[in-house]
């Protein structure tokens, strides 16, 4: 395979797993945006049990998708930076100001005045990180930034990102981020023996998996009006879209049935399709109208290292991931279960 397409098959990867991961993390505080910032005592103990421990470690895919494509795509990494700058900047400060609410609220729990104060900072930027990331990719997959046969952007900085396709593609991350975050808090609060709130997250799951649902079908539409050439490339890999609403349907399907471990991955396996999808139908273009891979390609002694060396970090990273999953969510969950089943046998 050439060293470029193995650059991209490594972005790609670091992206979706962001979606995954990161994306389900700001799903926590749209949460707490979308319920007013009413959350009760015992759905922000589950958020804080779920996502303290390792929702900072997930930015890591972001981190990893940006440093590849400035060491292999030097040109598109520096086309979006000039056009998208300032939707890409409020997402950075989403992310910082999430991490600063998370924290500062658990460390003001006992204060009256903060912890309401901390609590919306949380929830605010927790929903405008998913919406500007969701304005760039609409950006960048409309084809209408202005960019010249070189590649660099002369339209306006300010506004540039402001179109239709954008502000779909910004909301439809927002819901994406819900659907999961719904999900996964479903399993943890079945698997922490929370009847109450198992109820109220898969009844949030179950409302908001169907109207992303809705929402798809509408932007396949709406991506074939905006976009002719993507619409028309996504069709003919009808079976991604086939397989994506497959896994949706399943989700659905075993969140009514209870099933919450089978309904977080087809939760997850409706996200990767759509996410492969979208990255095969923008092919050869990396930021469309100018910018292909083959133009934005670095020199391919340097993809050659670059790929190595994300290669090299990955077999490190990943084992270390799974192990804080392992340590922060399996074996907490486990132990929580020996501790339900110990009191039960006590009783009797």
């Amino acid at each position: 395979m050439a060293p470029e397409l193995l650059a991209l098959a490594v972005i790609g990867l670091a992206l979706t797993l962001y979606a995954l991961l990161g994306g389900a993390d700001f799903g926590a505080g749209i949460w707490e945006f979308n319920t007013a910032f009413q959350a009760s005592e015992r759905e922000r103990a589950l958020i804080q049990r779920a996502v303290g421990p390792v929702w900072e470690a997930n930015h890591v895919w972001l981190i990893f998708a940006l440093v590849v494509t400035h060491a292999a795509f030097p040109l598109a990494y520096q086309a979006v930076s000039q056009a998208l700058w300032l939707p890409l900047l409020f997402a950075l400060t989403g992310i910082v100001f999430r991490g600063v609410g998370f924290v500062f609220r658990a460390y003001a729990a006992e204060d009256s005045v903060q912890r309401p104060l901390w609590g919306a900072v949380f929830a605010l930027a927790s929903t405008a990180a998913p919406f500007f990331f969701g304005a760039c990719v609409g950006a960048i997959t409309s084809g209408r930034l202005a960019l010249d046969g070189t590649g660099q952007f002369v339209g306006d900085f300010l506004t540039g990102w402001i179109q239709p396709l954008g502000i779909f593609t910004a909301f439809f991350a927002v819901g994406v981020s819900s659907y999961l975050e719904a999900v996964y808090f479903t399993r943890e609060a079945e698997r922490a023996g929370d009847a109450l709130l198992t109820d109220v997250w898969r009844r949030r799951a179950l409302a908001t998996g169907a109207w992303m649902g809705i929402l798809a079908a509408v932007g396949l539409a709406f991506l074939a009006i905006e976009t002719p050439r993507i619409g028309r490339n996504i069709l003919l890999g009808w079976e991604l879209v086939a397989a994506s609403a497959a896994a949706g349907a399943f989700s659905l399907w075993a969140l009514s049935t209870r099933r919450f471990t089978a309904a977080a991955f087809g939760a997850a396996g409706a996200v990767v399709t759509v996410m492969v999808a979208w990255m095969i139908a923008q092919y050869p273009y990396l930021v469309p109208p100018t910018v292909t891979v083959d133009l934005a390609a670095g020199p391919e002694n340097v993809i050659r290292a670059v790929v190595l060396a994300a290669s090299a970090g990955t077999l490190l990273l990943v084992p270390a991931l799974f192990y804080l999953f392992y340590l922060f969510k399996w074996k907490r969950a486990g132990d929580r279960t020996s501790r339900r089943s110990a009191r039960t046998e006590g009783c009797r």
